[in-house]
């Protein structure tokens, strides 16, 4: 190595250490003022990152204690449906067996009417033809009384006749 490339390799870091002086006469305050604001800055931003993660863990918490609400709202809801429906199961199982038995009522009843008005038919048929009977009987009987009277005034009349021809007879 020659001297001037020791020099040079001498001079170097203290030509460095003089750029750094300059470099922090002339932008050092500066820099301290951006260290200052980048230190400030972070402590805001962790500070900010703090606040919002705890504000959303009492969301979460928040929305977790709604949900499990809702959720126990939902299972009263759903016992209540299902209790409801049974009942009205129940219900409409009584109403369909009552139903069921007014028609078999209904059905026995109805027989029975028809079994009525068939013997009511079969009496007033037997009545009708007994009176149609008796009724003929008695239009039979008036009529040969008739027939009989008709002869019975044939034989006054005749007698008449003779008793009138005898009475004029002797009255001349």
């Amino acid at each position: 190595m020659s001297t001037t490339e020791a020099d040079i390799e001498l001079a170097a870091p203290v030509q460095d250490k003089n750029l750094d002086m300059v470099r922090n006469i002339l932008f050092g305050e500066q820099s301290r003022e951006n260290e200052k604001r980048l230190a400030t800055l972070e402590r805001f931003v962790k500070v900010w990152t703090n606040s919002v993660r705890d504000e959303m863990r009492k969301n979460m918490d928040s929305l977790n204690h709604e949900i499990l609400m809702l959720q126990d709202l939902l299972d009263q809801e759903a016992k209540a449906r299902m209790e409801d429906t049974a009942i009205a199961r129940k219900h409409f199982d009584q109403t369909s067996k009552g139903i069921d038995s007014l028609q078999r009522q209904l059905q026995a009843s109805e027989t029975r009417l028809q079994h009525n008005l068939e013997q009511e038919s079969n009496q007033l048929t037997d009545l009708l033809d007994e009176q149609r009977t008796e009724l003929l009987a008695q239009l039979k009987q008036a009529t040969e009384q008739l027939r009989q009277d008709k002869v019975d005034r044939n034989m006054v009349a005749a007698l008449l006749g003779h008793v009138s021809q005898q009475l004029a007879s002797e009255t001349v």
